[in-house]
């Protein structure tokens, strides 16, 4: 079950993300409030809109509601974000993968709450992935994944939380063997992907993986 959460941050190139959203067989489309509006630019039809709809405009909304598309209100005042929100009830849908469109740009306090919530997802047992126009977000915890690109792609590595034990990185131009990062030390930063795919394992701890596309 994979599924796609539309929200409320910079989105500059319609075309392209439309293009990865109609070819991505996702089985829903959630838009996080005003993720809405991105949605109808992109003549996209959600599944479900969900928050307490303060950035979504109303004639959107009418044209939405119109359309069948199912609505989750909640009041302004309330403990989650209106994408955590759309994450629970994607875990309800029993996703086995949330990637977060629109997730970038705009408040930097949102960016870094939104760039969090891939730990949040993981460790609920669901694969995430942010993707912009720029960059693709991955995060590893306790495990090794492959990324995906083409050769001379940016790769960037960064602990989160904690220190990160027993790095390893292959097909990337600086590898590292059973490496320990210390949290907040830039050393990831910049790399590059000398093949088709890049592999990157992490004992313990957990890596914020950018690929710059």
């Amino acid at each position: 079950m994979k599924i796609c959460i539309v929200l409320n941050g910079e989105i500059k190139d319609y075309d392209y993300i439309n293009n990865i959203i109609r070819t991505s067989s996702y089985d829903y489309i959630i838009c996080s409030d005003g993720g809405a509006n991105h949605a109808y630019n992109m003549d996209i039809l959600p599944d479900y809109i969900i928050g307490d709809l303060d950035s979504t405009d109303e004639n959107i909304i009418e044209y939405y509601k119109s359309a069948n598309v199912k609505f989750e209100k909640f009041p302004t005042k309330k403990d989650e974000t209106d994408t955590e929100l759309c994450i629970e009830l994607s875990y309800k849908l029993k996703a086995k993968e949330i990637h977060l469109i629109g997730a970038l740009g705009g408040r930097i306090d949102h960016t870094i709450a939104n760039i969090n919530l891939l730990y949040y997802i993981r460790k609920r047992g669901i694969i995430p992935k942010i993707i912009s126009e720029k960059e693709e977000i991955y995060i590893a915890m306790n495990e090794e994944i492959i990324i995906d690109g083409e050769i001379g792609d940016t790769i960037s590595i960064l602990p989160i939380k904690d220190d990160a034990k027993g790095v390893t990185l292959k097909n990337l131009e600086y590898p590292l063997e059973n490496y320990d990062i210390e949290f907040s030390r830039p050393l990831g930063i910049s790399n590059v992907m000398t093949n088709i795919n890049c592999n990157i394992k992490v004992n313990k701890g957990s890596l914020i993986i950018i690929k710059n596309i």
